[in-house]
Formats: structure tokens, sequence, C-alpha cells
């Protein structure tokens, strides 16, 4: 810092100084930052999926569940969630996932949706993370068109794929919806 004639700082130049570093922070901070989406992770079929934690009401234990007579096979029963009856519904095999049984670890994310809610059946969560959408790449080809029709993408997740569930094409799939 330079003193003026009078024995004092110079204050211009100081603040200038100041800003140019203010700046050349917030210049830095833009550079550094990324679209990254919020996402619920966990297993199905052996595979790693996510969705947005905007569409997870809660995870919930699995709880007892009440078969119905003739309803469509990935809905697996209904359950009382604090007086509210909600299905339960299992969509590996929409995804093409074989059905193996569900282990001590399989919990239900309970949906909510405009017009319902849901339980959905997986067999063990993974944690809530925020993965980057720089790395998101349309669904691969291989994928048949059920499967395609229901993700979105993938994820490059440190060396792990995730696949990323639409979930409002989920739940307005005529697959779960009863009576329609």
């Amino acid at each position: 810092m330079e003193k003026d004639s009078k024995d004092g700082y110079d204050i211009q130049s100081i603040l200038t100084e100041m800003r140019e570093e203010y700046w050349q922070g917030l210049a830095e901070t833009e550079a550094a930052s990324e679209e990254r989406l919020e996402c619920i992770t966990f297993g199905l079929g052996g595979e790693t999926y996510a969705f947005e934690t905007v569409y997870a009401a809660e995870v919930i234990r699995m709880p007892k569940l009440v078969r119905l007579p003739r309803v469509q096979e990935i809905i697996v029963g209904v359950f009382n969630l604090r007086g509210e009856i909600v299905a339960a519904i299992d969509i590996r095999p929409l995804l093409g996932l074989p059905r193996e049984p569900i282990t001590a670890s399989g919990r239900i994310i309970v949906l909510k949706s405009e017009k319902f809610s849901t339980g959905l059946i997986i067999e063990g969560v993974q944690g809530v993370e925020s993965l980057s959408v720089d790395t998101f790449e349309p669904a691969v080809k291989s994928l048949t068109g059920a499967q395609r029709e229901f993700i979105r993408g993938q994820i490059d997740c440190g060396g792990r794929l995730v696949m990323l569930l639409d979930v409002l094409k989920l739940m307005a799939s005529p697959e779960i919806l009863v009576n329609h």
C-alpha cells in the first residue's frame, strides 16, 4: 500500500484493489458452479436408480401389505400411512428387472403427486446425493421401449452409473392407475 504525501494511506488505491479482488472472486465462483440435481438414490434389481427429492415425501420400512384382488401385477398391496390408504407398487417388471424377494433392507419411498400418493417398493435406500447435470446422458438405446419410457437418462456418479427415473411419467402411467 502506498502512503500519500501526508503520511496517510491512499484510500482510493486500497478501494480499487478490494473491488478488483471482489469481482475476481465472483467470476471464479460462477465458473466453478454447475447445475446439480438433489436426488434420492436407491437399489432395484442390482442397479442404482434415482429421482429428484421433491417427489419423495418420506421413506418408511416395509409395512404389512394387504393384497387386493383383480389389480395390476405391479400393485403389490395397500398399507395404512397415518390414516391414508396408500398403494405399494413394484416397478421392477416395468423396468425389465427380476422380481427378487424384498429383504429386511427393503423400504418404501412414498411418492406424492397432485392426484394421489403411492409407495414405491425398493430394495434399499443408498442416500440423498447431489448429482451433476453435466454428466447426464440420455437413456441408452439398448433399453426396451417400456424401460426407456420411464428412464430420463443416466448420470455417471464417480464411476457408478445411476439411472434417473421420470417420476411424473411413472405416476401418470396407466399400469399403476386402478380403474382408469
